[in-house]
């Protein structure tokens, strides 16, 4: 029983950390980058509203997570996978390493998103797996 548990608490608490990774990414795009593309008040309402119900559903995920809900968990698979989604985009095509959009904040930021986001991703991946397994 103990292993079961053990595994689920750390990809409780990796999704935690890619949750605070994708924070201080939002926080430098908010700062540097949606300065770059200029913006308009209203088209920064929309994302700001995007990002806020993403965050939310996030955190969401993680609280009904911490309390056992295999649903929850799923939905932490699909947030870890798009932070790592997200970074990977951002390394291709956005802003190749050595990113100079918030240098070196923003560098940290991006190779963070990766850096946590792929070990929560297999964490939460292998405990619905082993879960599944033990379920059939």
């Amino acid at each position: 029983m103990r292993p079961a548990n053990f595994t689920w608490t750390a990809a409780v608490f990796l999704s935690a950390a890619s949750l605070l990774s994708f924070l201080a990414r939002t926080f430098l795009d908010y700062g540097f980058v949606y300065q770059e593309l200029s913006l308009t008040t209203a088209s920064l309402g929309v994302v700001t509203l995007f990002n806020l119900a993403f965050i939310a559903g996030w955190i969401w995920a993680l609280v009904s997570a911490s309390h056992s809900s295999r649903r929850a968990m799923f939905a932490l698979l699909v947030y870890d996978a798009l932070l790592v989604l997200f970074g990977l985009a951002t390394l291709i095509s956005f802003c190749p390493s050595p990113c100079q959009t918030a240098w070196p904040v923003g560098e940290v930021a991006i190779w963070s998103n990766l850096l946590l986001g792929v070990p929560a991703t297999f964490m939460v991946a292998r405990n619905l797996l082993s879960e599944a397994s033990r379920i059939t």
